[in-house]
């Protein structure tokens, strides 16, 4: 993964142990199957979760668990806090561009951006006490993981507030310079 990610920060700052669900389970053989017309792996979900439970165990260490589908593995009361970052789509746009994502890719994340999907899953498995949502836009991971932390310490109130990117007018610039396609 090279670059240094939020949720690695974060977990040096809370002397914790971090876990990136895809590379884990790629490194734990929890691959179902390659997707490639989404780009993606399927992993074992059921396996995952057993594998990060017994890593729960394992460690007194605060797991920092990352990826868009943390949310979805583990139960209310097994969960401290869950982060939802969020990136203005216009900024993401440039992000996945940048990493060469196919076009398709990078719509079906925009997309999902701005409809606040994960975060909306989020509320729907977690009370809101559970949540905070962090705008990364135009932030250092530093800077975004000191927000954390005033969450972790009590400093910032915890909570989803959602954002709205529609409203913004560089949505609207993005995704009318979006190709249209018939399939």
């Amino acid at each position: 993964m090279g670059k240094t990610t939020i949720s690695k920060i974060l977990s040096d700052e809370l002397d914790g142990k971090h876990i990136e669900l895809t590379l884990y389970a790629m490194e734990n053989g929890l691959i179902i199957r390659d997707d490639p017309e989404r780009d993606t792996k399927i992993v074992d979900m059921d396996a995952l979760q057993t594998a990060i439970e017994k890593e729960m165990k394992q460690t007194e260490k605060p797991l920092i668990i990352d990826g868009h589908y943390s949310h979805e593995l583990l139960e209310k009361d097994q969960v401290n806090l869950v982060i939802v970052l969020r990136k203005a789509p216009w900024a993401l746009h440039e992000v996945l561009q940048n990493r060469l994502y196919s076009y398709e890719k990078i719509w079906e994340n925009i997309d999902a951006e701005i409809m606040g999907v994960i975060a909306g899953e989020a509320l729907e498995e977690f009370p809101v006490e559970k949540l905070y949502e962090a705008d990364t836009t135009d932030k250092k991971p530093e800077e975004t993981v000191e927000e954390i932390m005033g969450v972790i310490k009590g400093i910032t109130p915890r909570g989803i507030e959602p954002i709205d990117w529609i409203t913004y007018p560089e949505t609207l610039r993005v995704l009318v310079n979006r190709t249209c396609t018939l399939s």
